[in-house]
């Protein structure tokens, strides 16, 4: 079977040879430039094997969009750069942000992006693009990785945070429309605000479901593989994704057993099972898995079968995608191979 066909049989409730896997990781020397970065999304997806593609995009992109000023990485192994400029530095900035048109630079990049893999796979690998929901985007625009100018502005000036969210909202489904004429097979929708201890239930009602749900909706009747990227390690809001109507998300994706993370605040796949039948997306620690001290790649071998039994079992069948819970490290590992060495001794169906 392709990619494409494992991962419709899953999504249809049909028949599969194995279990499909899947991996990403950031390619920050190269993630800006449209050749090479689809030679390495072509070559890394090639070499491991790997049953769907999500574009990596660059971390910033939204900040970039937006006319930040950004210092680059010009490391291969650390995806983010420096920040020189945020796009919003003040409220004045949020209650102004405006609605970017699919001409703008970045989104024509990301599209011949798109366009040049659709033709080398000739829709034979599931192909997913990296949306940040609106609130990920604003926050992105505003301080990477870092919540609190949103907190800020949600004491200080909702109405302004709300403007700026219904700007990235129209922005994003600016950009939607546009994949959606090439083709694209689903979005990886990127949730930084997963993890419940990071805004009260009155806040994610107001600040974050309702602008998410709204990218879910217009993707309906124009894609098929759209997977949530609840982001964290703990006391994720699964629950909220779950909800989700299967025409409008078919897969979760998340860290289901990171390591060092007391059990009791980790979302385990026998836990979401036991809930949905969407496409779970998961299975091992990007962050230990695959590193070990004597660089012993049976050893590696080991921990990934013991992993992928674990969650087979937990999943109560071989109809999962085994994957990371996040990215993987930065610049990609030889070991990633390991994931289709494990799939095909023992993730057949007859196994």
């Amino acid at each position: 079977m392709t990619g494409t066909q494992r991962i419709k049989a899953l999504v249809e409730g049909t028949p599969i040879d194995r279990t499909p896997i899947g991996g990403w990781y950031h390619m920050p020397l190269v993630d800006r430039n449209v050749t090479d970065f689809t030679r390495e999304l072509i070559a890394s997806t090639d070499i491991n094997h790997w049953d769907f593609i999500k574009i990596m995009t660059n971390g910033h992109f939204y900040t970039e969009a937006y006319g930040g000023v950004i210092d680059f990485s010009k490391r291969y192994n650390q995806w983010n750069g420096v920040i020189r400029k945020y796009p919003i530095h003040t409220i004045s900035d949020a209650r102004t942000l405006p609605v970017l048109d699919i001409q703008n630079p970045v989104w024509q990049r990301e599209l011949q992006i798109l366009r040049t893999l659709k033709e080398h796979y000739q829709d034979t690998l599931p192909i997913v693009a990296t949306i940040f929901n609106p609130l990920t985007a604003v926050q992105e625009c505003a301080g990477c990785l870092d919540p609190v100018p949103m907190l800020h502005m949600m004491a200080e000036d909702p109405q302004a945070l709300h403007h700026a969210l219904e700007a990235m909202t129209q922005t994003n489904l600016i950009y939607l429309d546009a994949l959606f004429a090439e083709g694209i097979d689903g979005i990886f929708l990127a949730n930084q605000y997963s993890m419940s201890q990071l805004l009260t239930d009155a806040q994610y009602d107001e600040f974050c479901q309702p602008y998410e749900k709204r990218i879910l909706e217009h993707c309906k009747g124009h894609t098929w593989f759209n997977m949530a990227h609840v982001h964290g390690s703990r006391n994720l809001r699964m629950d909220r994704y779950i909800a989700y109507e299967d025409d409008l998300l078919q897969a979760l994706n998340w860290e289901s057993c990171p390591v060092g993370v007391p059990e009791e605040e980790v979302a385990s796949i026998a836990d979401v099972r036991a809930k949905t039948k969407k496409i779970l997306i998961a299975g091992f620690d990007q962050d230990h898995d695959l590193e070990n001290a004597d660089n012993d790649r049976e050893a590696v071998k080991q921990v990934l079968k013991a992993r992928y039994l674990e969650a087979k079992k937990e999943n109560g069948s071989n109809r999962f995608v085994f994957a990371p819970g996040c990215c993987l490290a930065a610049g990609g590992s030889y070991l990633n191979v390991l994931l289709y060495e494990v799939v095909e001794e023992l993730g057949y169906s007859n196994s």
